[in-house]
C-alpha cells in the first residue's frame, strides 16, 4: 500500500496568503461600507415614497385635504440638532377663499400613527433639505412648506421633544394633486451620524415629488 504524501504550506506561503486577504480586506471593507450607507437614504426615500402614495390615495378616497407631517425634534439623545425624523397622515381644512391661504389641522388620519425613518436617517431642517422647486434638476429647494396651522394640535398628540412650531408639510389636496403653487416638492435624506456636527460635509439624496402626479424621482446627490 502507497503511503499519501500530505503537503504542508510553508510560513512563508502562509505569510503571503495572510497579506493578500488583508489587502482585500482593506479594498472591500470601505466599498461596502459606502454601499450600505447610500442604502440606508435609499431606503428612507423608499418609505417616503410609499406614505406619498398612501397620502394621496386618502386625500382623493375621502376628499379631503390631507398632509404629511413632520415635527422638528432632536434627532438624537447626545445632540441638540433638530430634524425631522417621522411623519404622520392628518387631515388639514381648508378655505379656498381665504386671504392668506392657510391650512388648518384637524385632526389626524383615522389609523395613521407615526412613522419613523430608518434609523440613522434624518430629514436636515432647512429650506436647502425640504421644500419646493419648478425645476427638474435643481437639488435645492426653496421655500418651506409651513403654511398649516396647528393651534388645535395638542401637547398630547407630540412626541416627547417634537415641535409643530417647525412642522413641514406635504399637502394633498381631494383631487390627488399637490397643494404647492404648481411647483414640484424635493426632500433631501442624509445619515445622522455624518449630518451632526459635521452638516457641510453631508452628502443628501434628494427625492423629487411631481406636483401634477405625486410620481417620485431620485436626484443625484447633492453636498
Amino acid at each position: 500500500m502507497r503511503r499519501r504524501t500530505v503537503r504542508h504550506f510553508t510560513l512563508l506561503e502562509l505569510i503571503v496568503v495572510m497579506g493578500i486577504l488583508v489587502l482585500l480586506s482593506a479594498v472591500a471593507i470601505p466599498a461596502y461600507s459606502s454601499l450600505f450607507s447610500g442604502r440606508k437614504t435609499t431606503l428612507a426615500a423608499n418609505k417616503l415614497n410609499g406614505a406619498v402614495m398612501e397620502a394621496r390615495a386618502y386625500a382623493v378616497s375621502n376628499k379631503v385635504y390631507t398632509a404629511l407631517v413632520f415635527l422638528n425634534e432632536k434627532v438624537s439623545p447626545n445632540t441638540t440638532t433638530k430634524g425631522y425624523i417621522r411623519f404622520r397622515l392628518a387631515e388639514l381644512y381648508h378655505d379656498p377663499e381665504s386671504t392668506d391661504n392657510k391650512y388648518i389641522w384637524s385632526r389626524w388620519a383615522n389609523g395613521s400613527d407615526y412613522v419613523l425613518l430608518p434609523e440613522n436617517t434624518m430629514i436636515p431642517d432647512g429650506d436647502r433639505y425640504f421644500g419646493t422647486t419648478s425645476s427638474d434638476t435643481d437639488g435645492t429647494p426653496s421655500g418651506s412648506l409651513t403654511n398649516v396651522d396647528f393651534t388645535h394640535m395638542t401637547s398630547k398628540n407630540l412626541p416627547a421633544d417634537a415641535s409643530s412650531a417647525d412642522a413641514r408639510c406635504i399637502i394633498f389636496r381631494p383631487n390627488g394633486q399637490l397643494a404647492s403653487n404648481e411647483n414640484n416638492v424635493i426632500v433631501q435624506f442624509v445619515e445622522t451620524n455624518k449630518f451632526v456636527g459635521n452638516a457641510s460635509a453631508a452628502s443628501a439624496l434628494p427625492l423629487r415629488i411631481n406636483w401634477l402626479t405625486c410620481k417620485t424621482k431620485f436626484m443625484d446627490p447633492v453636498n
